[in-house]
């Protein structure tokens, strides 16, 4: 059996937000990676987002065939998705689902905001322990 490297992680981890309010035409997936270089985070969930997307385009599968579609003015019903910025190059993606009837489902490719978006991330912050000097 081959060696692996291994330790316990015995510390505490606290859940948090970062709220990022973006400006009329502010890139989306721009912002975010801003946001994680500011605030030195390196791994983000996106938890919510609220507002209007001014224009978007989402990838997606419609009975068995690969397509991509434009929105433009629309609210978004739910996101979800993770971020890791890694060498100053963000990886990830977002999944979102639009307000339309039917709803498209798909993966945000690029998007620019309305005034005002917010998006809401979610990072865990390590604290760390105290020595007791013993």
């Amino acid at each position: 059996m081959p060696k692996i490297d291994a330790f316990l992680f015995d510390k505490k981890g606290i859940k948090k937000n970062l709220v990022l309010i973006l400006d009329e035409d502010d890139g989306v997936i721009e912002c975010i990676k801003q946001g994680m270089v500011e605030h030195k985070l390196d791994l983000v969930k996106v938890e919510s987002i609220e507002g209007s997307i001014k224009e978007a385009v989402i990838n997606f599968f419609e009975c068995g065939h690969f397509k991509s579609a434009v929105i433009k003015n629309k609210v978004l019903l739910k996101v979800s998705g993770n971020f890791k910025l890694n060498y100053g190059e963000l990886f990830g993606q977002m999944k979102i689902v639009t307000d339309e009837r039917p709803p498209i489902h798909g993966t945000l490719v690029r998007a620019k905001a309305n005034q005002d978006l917010k998006v809401i991330l979610s990072f865990i912050e390590i604290e760390e322990k105290e020595d007791c000097g013993i």
